[in-house]
This record gives structure tokens, sequence and C-alpha cells, in this order.
């Protein structure tokens, strides 16, 4: 059997197809790390929103709390409407509201907090949140 593979003058090395086969497995790799990048860049842009959401949802349940205790809190149909213009942060909320449940032994609430990213509707809503009186 004859050696398919003859070297001229001692060289040896890669073939082109070779060269090409590992090129393009770098690629993939390559562009599978970008990828993975640019999401994580995103998902850090949006962050500064979302965490404003969810700092003005826990102020709404606190509010609730301080009326709730000061015998002031005004209700609609079951829900708290924030007065006022919803920013914080300089950044500009669509809509923000709490949703109470009168026990009898105190209170169950929600708040909720709609904004944009982008575009997009996004929402922050906060755990169901227990406020006894004083």
């Amino acid at each position: 059997m004859e050696n398919i593979r003859k070297t001229t003058g001692g060289q040896s090395g890669f073939t082109i197809v070779e060269v090409l086969i590992a090129m393009l497995i770098l690629a993939i790799g390559l562009l599978s790390v970008a990828t993975s990048f640019a999401q994580g860049m995103l998902i850090l842009a949006n962050t500064p929103m979302q965490l404003a959401a969810k700092e003005l949802a826990y102020e709404i349940v606190d509010e609730i709390a301080i009326q709730y205790d000061a015998g002031s809190l005004v209700l609609v149909a079951g829900r708290y409407e924030l007065a006022g213009e919803l920013k914080r942060e300089g950044r500009s909320f669509d809509n923000a509201w709490g949703d109470v449940i009168d026990t009898g032994a105190g209170l169950q609430v929600t708040a909720t907090v709609e904004y944009k990213i982008n575009g997009k509707a996004r929402s922050y809503t906060t755990p169901l949140v227990t406020i006894e009186p004083l």
C-alpha cells in the first residue's frame, strides 16, 4: 500500500481542508459566545428599570400600610390607586396600583407596576403581603 499523503522536502503540516474545518468550528464557538454576551448586555440594560418598578411596588405596599394604620386608607373596589406622577429615579411607569383584601384581622396586599422596556409591556407584582393592624 502506498501512503496517500506525500511530503516534499521533509515538510509537514495541515491541508487546506483541515484548516477550513478548524476555522468553521472556531467561528461557531465564537458566534455562540457573542450571542450569549449580547443577551447578557440586554438583561443588564433592563435591570435598572426592573429594580425601579420593584421599589415602586413596595412603596405602594408601605403607603397602604401607613394609611391603614392611620385609618385613612381609601379603596375603590378593593384597589388602591397611586396618586400623582409615576416617576422614580427618572424613569416613568405606565400604571401602578395595590390590590387589597380586608380579612377582618388585617389586610392582604399585592402591588403591581406596569412599564415598558424597548416598547414591550412589562409588569412587576409583589408577592402577597399581610398587613396586621397596630
